[in-house]
């Protein structure tokens, strides 16, 4: 038996995997829109990309001979797609990255007004003063972070 190489067949692989990738990106950042996780609008949506997937899916055994407009729209359309999910997944990372980043530095500065009131270059009232607006930053960053890691 001879598999004979068709770019169709390879473009409709890649738009049914692009469109299944896309789907689950839906429902995996979908989870966080509502207070009752995913509601009927983000299910809808994630539903008609899935079907129109599959139908690349079946044209494979369907369609022998598409245009090569087609093919070209398709597979450039699959690979944007593919590459969007990965920048959407990427951005997450490096906003948790820069509230990790942050918080680190906000505790050093906690170290540093430490230090200076203990060596008493500082004032108590500028200490407490410094420290509450720090805290509660801080207590921002951690929610926020908290937040971010669970849905994440």
């Amino acid at each position: 038996m001879v598999i004979e190489y068709n770019p169709s067949i390879f473009v409709n692989f890649l738009a049914f995997f692009g469109l299944s990738i896309a789907t689950y990106t839906i429902f995996y950042f979908g989870r966080s829109t509502g207070p009752k996780g995913i509601g009927l609008n983000i299910f809808t949506l994630a539903l008609g990309i899935n079907l129109i997937g599959l139908s690349h899916l079946f044209r494979i055994w369907l369609d022998p001979g598409t245009s090569p407009i087609v093919l070209i729209t398709v597979g450039t359309g699959s690979v944007l797609l593919s590459s969007g999910v990965l920048t959407v997944f990427q951005q997450k990372n490096n906003e948790v990255s820069s509230l990790k980043k942050r918080q680190e530095e906000i505790k050093s500065i906690i170290s540093k007004l430490k230090d200076k009131y203990y060596q008493q270059e500082l004032s108590e009232e500028d200490l407490k003063s410094a420290y509450s607006e720090l805290l509660k930053e801080l207590a921002e960053i951690e929610v926020k972070m908290d937040s971010k890691e669970i849905k994440s």
